[in-house]
């Protein structure tokens, strides 16, 4: 009988790193990816035809050249599949699985499963945010990858967290430097903080690097700075913000917003200790620590499932190393700390069933989080409560009910996919 593989969901840098470790243990490993190509976000390649505008720091780039240059090597044993997306798992124990080139639906047993599907963007919501126009700092990297044209048209960035000083010196590098980069926290009153961040090494070089293409191409970079509300006005936007204790009205065709990241879990099976097939997870979909510690958390569930085998993996360099990397997060968190903000009346907080902040105050100060679910028709939309959820879970300090465990579909496919997928057939 065929030795059952190990499942590696997610091509970027924690996936490819837990794959290429398990192969070079031995092992067969099944390495699912739902793009086309491999590399994540981070090493986001231009589609076809499309100019290179961004190499992105040199750390990245070598980390990257090795990771790829080991999977080559053990490729023998890594299945690659490229243009499939995870479903989840059935009644049996399969995991289900959809080849969006073919158009169908398969079933694979495996020994054990690491997912690293990344971290997905927060938004803190306000009036205006769903407005053509107001887009995600992420979103707007990675179509900057792709297409290697920024948008056009003046830009604003705002939010908080490092991804604002990456993705403003991209545009800026690519010919379309932003107006402002506005940064709701406020690091300098806290220079205990910044004084451990100067020690951080590679992270702080790369933030001197986009700080410096900032300042090359004249963007401000304001702290203590906000967005109160967006409006459009002829083709573009009317940003109302807060500039340190001052109101101003900014003009843009485009307000690109980031508040931070959050691994992504989205109906993603959980970690059960003694499982009979052991789930991990793994990088930025089990913690955010960055892309260097990415690789060592793949690892990290590499040497995991090893051990779980009666392989010895040595785990304790690549805890020490993690642990670094989460207290250099925790000091950024804790530099670029602000106070919350309520929503005004009229901020939308679930775009897919159009329910605004007024709505969710109208609901019963004792509804419960599946009241406010029905009810208020909260989370109840294409998204199921995906983008909203946690929002309301920080408005009223309870999550959205969800299934428990969840059911396949974990993510949308077509019906012929479904039609032409046979209960009783599951690949080897």
């Amino acid at each position: 009988m065929t030795e059952l593989p190990i499942l590696v969901v997610g091509g970027g840098p924690a996936g490819v790193a837990a794959a290429v470790t398990l192969a070079e243990a031995g092992l067969r490993v099944l390495l699912i990816e739902q793009r086309d190509r491999l590399g994540g976000a981070i090493h986001r390649q231009p589609a076809p035809g499309a100019p290179q505008v961004w190499r992105g720091p040199a750390r990245h780039r070598r980390n990257w050249t090795e990771l790829t240059s080991r999977l080559e090597r053990a490729a023998a044993r890594i299945e690659l599949r490229t243009s499939s997306v995870f479903l989840g798992i059935d009644g049996a124990g399969r995991f289900l699985f959809e080849d969006r080139r073919a158009g169908r639906v398969f079933a694979r047993r495996v020994r054990a499963a690491i997912v690293a599907v990344g971290a997905v963007e927060r938004i803190r919501p306000f009036e205006g945010w769903e407005l053509p126009g107001v887009t995600s700092a992420g979103g707007a990297q990675v179509l900057l990858k792709e297409t290697g044209r920024p948008p056009e048209g003046p830009i604003v960035v705002a939010g908080t967290g490092p991804l604002l000083l990456a993705v403003a010196a991209q545009l800026a590098r690519a010919g379309n430097p932003p107006l402002a980069v506005l940064e709701r926290g406020n690091p300098w009153r806290r220079p205990k903080t910044l004084a451990g961040l100067a020690t951080a090494g590679p992270q702080l070089t790369e933030a001197a690097a986009y700080a410096t293409t900032l300042a090359w191409k004249r963007v401000p970079y304001r702290t203590a700075s906000e967005v109160l509300g967006v409006s459009e006005v002829g083709q573009g936007l009317a940003i109302r913000v807060r500039l340190g204790k001052i109101e101003r009205l900014l003009q843009a065709r485009h307000l690109l917003v980031h508040d931070g990241l959050e691994p992504n879990r989205a109906g993603i099976p959980l970690p059960a200790p003694g499982a009979e097939i052991p789930v991990l997870l793994a990088g930025d979909g089990r913690e955010i620590l960055g892309a260097d510690a990415a690789i060592l958390d793949g690892r990290r569930a590499a040497a995991a499932v090893l051990a779980s085998l009666g392989q010895a993996a040595p785990v304790a360099p690549l805890e020490a190393a993690l642990g670094k990397a989460r207290a250099f997060q925790r000091d950024l968190a804790e530099a670029l700390r602000s106070p919350s903000t309520l929503p005004t009346p009229e901020t939308m907080i679930c775009r897919c069933e159009g329910r605004r902040y007024a709505d969710f105050t109208a609901l019963p100060a004792d509804a419960s989080a599946r009241e406010i679910r029905l009810m208020g028709r909260f989370g109840l939309g294409a998204c199921q409560g995906r983008f909203c959820g946690p929002m309301l879970a920080e408005l009223r300090g309870e999550a959205l009910p969800s299934a428990s465990p969840p059911r396949w579909p974990l993510r949308p496919v077509s019906l012929a996919a479904l039609a032409n997928f046979s209960m009783d057939q599951t690949e080897t």
